[in-house]
């Protein structure tokens, strides 16, 4: 598991604040904390008083007809835009001769100075256009903002980008080189931006496909997005996207507050076979190639109606947050050598502060092979099946037991952590708050229904939840978990609850995905 812990912890650098610096953590998936910057921020760019212009990006030159590679034209004409904007591409999917856009860049839909209120969409929301990886495409297809270039990206709010199709050419590009580090020799990461990447490792300049990572606070306890606008972007909308071919990281990262991911498809992110004697999915490197399908953080998120395949690490996963709404997606393992760690994962790795967060009407389907993949868990809510929810570096944000890591721990009642000590990590629902599991359908996962690291001090309204034929799966620590000398041991469970147990629920730990 050692590529996957290398890999997972780089991804979730993009869940950050203002400074890129990594955190270590031993667990499948961690966030990192990027500290907001206490110098005071300019006031927000006023917008331009003429009206709004629609910019195609082939008036720069951009070919989507042709086989040249599209950034710097493209780059040109989203670096035009101004704040109100709408930056449009050529749909034409269909017809022949066309392309689509070869991105041998990364686009950054802001690179150089804060704007906002900006659409990036299709000539024809009907057919969308292509943004095709090229093999020597370093770092994700389409990301929102250089960190680098605008130190005060708080202030890049109301990003909406839909109707495109961006595929991230999984086939052709590699996560790691022999040397087993994403450093850009001889695989994908990087930039072509001096400085966005500035140690091996980071998360920024992973080969995935849209990062929609701005800001967001590890420093604000309270997620008080409205009171603190400068700390957190907000108003970004992904809408009616197709992300195919993801090679690793996420195919779709958010780092913001009170945001929206909706109608969206996701077709295979990374690779996931853990038995040695089969077959890789993606064989251009022997393993830990895992992607998220949507990787995403920070209070009052919307993610809904969004469709999964694949995702070889977990289908939707949540670094915490207060207030988000999850809901009528679907995430689905298909027939094949295709596995996935979880389905919807609620891994508040950043803010242990849950609170308010509905779960509602998701269907997740496992269909794949019982021996080289398969889906682990369906819905998994808490954190201690990833290695106790044990971290050695906590977030100021973080809900824990400070300094400590046992198989059953103490419930810590909302306790903070300390900022940079090690601690282990819960799901905190506070008093007179609600966490909401309702009307979701889980069929053949290993486990369909986990809770394990819960803190839960209010409300669990458990509603409506189906489980059908739990199958097993390639998951090799299931029949012989030894954390601390204690052994746990699992087969298939329909609904399984441990720190807290549940009624009707069947109490069983499992300390043993890493």
């Amino acid at each position: 598991m050692k590529r996957k812990t290398i890999l997972l912890v780089i991804i979730v650098l993009i869940a950050a604040c203002n400074l890129p610096q990594l955190k270590s953590a031993p667990q499948a998936e961690t966030t990192t904390a990027l500290e907001a910057t206490s110098t005071p921020l300019p006031t927000r760019t006023v917008r331009p008083t003429d009206a709004p212009a629609m910019i195609e990006v082939d008036s720069c030159g951009a070919d989507p007809w042709d086989t040249e590679p599209d950034s710097e034209a493209i780059q040109e004409c989203v670096d035009k835009a101004k704040s109100g904007d709408t930056v449009l591409f050529t749909s034409g999917t269909d017809l022949p001769d066309y392309q689509g856009y070869l991105i041998d860049k990364t686009i950054f839909l802001v690179a150089k100075k804060v704007k906002d209120n900006l659409t990036f969409t299709a000539t024809d929301p009907d057919n969308r256009p292509l943004l095709q990886a090229t093999d020597d495409l370093k770092g994700y297809v389409v990301s929102v903002v250089s960190r680098s270039q605008v130190p005060n990206y708080g202030y890049v709010d109301d990003i909406t980008i839909s109707h495109l199709h961006l595929d991230g050419n999984r086939d052709n590009r590699v996560c790691y080189g022999d040397d087993e580090i994403g450093n850009g020799v001889d695989d994908n990461w990087g930039t072509w931006l001096n400085f966005e990447c500035i140690e091996p490792g980071s998360g920024l300049c992973d080969p995935g496909t849209l990062n929609m990572c701005a800001a967001s606070d590890l420093g604000d306890v309270e997620q008080d997005y409205e009171g603190n606008p400068s700390a957190w972007s907000t108003g970004f909308v992904v809408d009616d996207l197709l992300i195919s071919n993801t090679e690793c990281a996420s195919a779709l990262s958010l780092c913001a507050a009170d945001s929206t991911i909706r109608n969206t498809t996701i077709d295979t992110a990374g690779d996931h076979v853990h038995n040695p004697s089969c077959i890789q999915t993606d064989d251009d490197e022997p393993g830990g190639d895992w992607s998220d399908g949507i990787t995403f953080e920070g209070p009052g998120h919307i993610i809904t109606g969004n469709t999964i395949y694949d995702a070889s690490d977990v289908g939707i996963v949540f670094f915490g947050g207060r207030d988000t709404i999850i809901s009528n997606n679907t995430v689905e393992t298909r027939e094949g050598n295709h596995g996935m760690f979880a389905a919807i994962a609620i891994h508040p790795w950043g803010w242990g502060d849950v609170s308010g967060l509905e779960i509602t009407g998701n269907v997740v389907t496992n269909a794949a092979s019982t021996s080289c993949g398969g889906m682990h868990t369906g819905i998994n809510i808490g954190t201690h099946m990833w290695n106790i929810g044990c971290v050695g570096s906590a977030d100021l944000v973080s809900v824990c037991n400070p300094n400590v890591c046992t198989a059953e721990p103490l419930q810590p009642m909302g306790t903070r952590c300390f900022q940079g000590e090690p601690c282990q990590l819960w799901a905190y629902v506070a008093e007179g708050e609600t966490l909401t599991l309702q009307d979701n359908h889980v069929t053949g996962a290993q486990v369909n229904y986990l809770v394990e690291g819960l803190d839960l001090v209010g409300t669990f309204i458990d509603s409506g939840n189906v489980s059908t034929t739990p199958r097993m799966t390639d998951w090799h620590d299931d029949a012989h978990c030894d954390r601390g000398g204690e052994l746990d041991s699992w087969a298939t469970i329909d609904f399984a609850a441990h720190h807290p147990t549940l009624p009707g629920w069947t109490d069983q730990r499992i300390h043993c995905e890493y």
